[in-house]
């Protein structure tokens, strides 16, 4: 066989490429990563070791080791009723299965309570959980052809309208998955699509990756059969066709080989704490905006009684030199009697 037909050849020139470069790091750099760069770019070494110096630079840049160890999405309870799409079971093959609904999805509620750049560093944590725990799962288990993502997305109330006010956060995440994340994508199902979706497709693939336009397979609203044909139905949702109804809803089980005991050394307590740790921000903003509110309304308070007592004080003092000398009135008893307890208020008030 001759070596240019060899894919070991084009790795190790690689290899040696990214080394010169001191790019590279054998500890935390695989053959499995480095190949798929290589694919990504039809196995050319020059444009592969430009697209991995790339990552390498966004990758320090967009201070993605401190936003794996300390993001915490403190909004996730509010996107999630927007925006909800979760991860759940595999395909055939092993591949991991992310479902996307967007009949909630609202560009005004969104941006209401999360930003672009919030989106963005959510997308980062994510990525990084699936490439460095959710695929080894899934590879562990079935095997090479497991390393690539299949997405279902629910196209069922699409928010046409908000299509460009969405195109960004839509572009955000096609390139942070394809330029980063190169070659984990398999395929897109789009379901549920109406025939005005066709209209919106021409102006999505002008935004996205050639080659993740590429992946993506526009269905009707039959296409259960499909999915039953591409995952088993035990691993697919009750809702799509499936038989699978976990315990507390299959949005919320995050299903898959990386926490369900069937793969050694998983799950990992780091990684599954991320969604705790998201909770745990929310509950903490929860409980300093319940505060807030609380002090507000104590400060409220003390001011209406500020109020209240300096307006009957100078009702009391003129009705007092009203009255005849000798014989205070009704009115200046009741307020001689309302500051005999000298409290720091009535002091105040009385002193102005």
């Amino acid at each position: 066989m001759e070596s240019g037909n060899n894919l070991s050849d084009p790795l190790e020139d690689f290899k040696a490429s990214l080394i010169d470069e001191n790019h590279y790091d054998a500890e935390k750099h695989s053959d499995r990563l480095l190949q798929r760069f290589l694919k990504a770019r039809n196995g050319n070494v020059p444009r592969a070791t430009q697209m991995f110096m790339d990552w390498r630079e966004w990758y320090v840049k967009a201070g993605v080791e401190n936003i794996v160890a300390n993001f915490a999405f403190s909004e996730y309870p509010h996107v999630a009723q927007i925006y909800p799409k979760f991860i759940h079971g595999t395909d055939k093959l092993g591949r991991m299965v992310l479902y996307q609904q967007h009949h909630k999805l609202d560009a005004t509620s969104l941006f209401t309570v999360t930003s672009l750049e919030r989106l963005e560093k959510l997308e980062i944590r994510e990525g990084e959980k699936l490439e460095h725990y959710r695929l080894p799962a899934c590879i562990r288990k079935s095997g090479e052809q497991a390393d690539k993502v299949v997405v279902v997305m629910d196209a069922n109330g699409y928010p046409f309208s908000q299509f460009l006010r969405l195109q960004g956060l839509i572009s955000q995440i096609a390139n942070i998955n394809s330029n980063y994340h190169p070659e984990t994508l398999g395929l897109v199902l789009i379901i549920n699509a109406p025939y005005t979706f066709s209209l919106l497709w021409n102006l999505i693939v002008a935004i996205v990756p050639a080659e993740v336009a590429a992946k993506c397979k526009i269905l009707g609203t039959d296409y259960q059969q499909t999915l039953l044909d591409l995952m088993d139905a035990d691993q697919m949702p009750a809702v799509y066709g499936g038989s699978c109804a976990c315990s507390g809803g299959c949005e919320n089980a995050d299903k898959g080989p990386w926490n369900d005991g069937s793969v050694p050394g998983f799950p990992d307590s780091f990684w599954e704490g991320m969604r705790q740790r998201d909770l745990d921000a929310a509950a903490a903003v929860t409980l300093a905006a319940a505060t807030d509110s609380a002090r507000t309304s104590t400060t409220e308070q003390f001011r209406t009684s500020v109020a209240k007592m300096k307006r009957f004080s100078l009702t009391g003092r003129r009705e007092s030199k009203s009255s005849t000398a000798g014989a205070p009135s009704q009115q200046t008893s009741v307020r001689l009697s309302y500051t005999k307890g000298e409290s720091e208020e009535d002091v105040f008030v009385d002193a102005e």
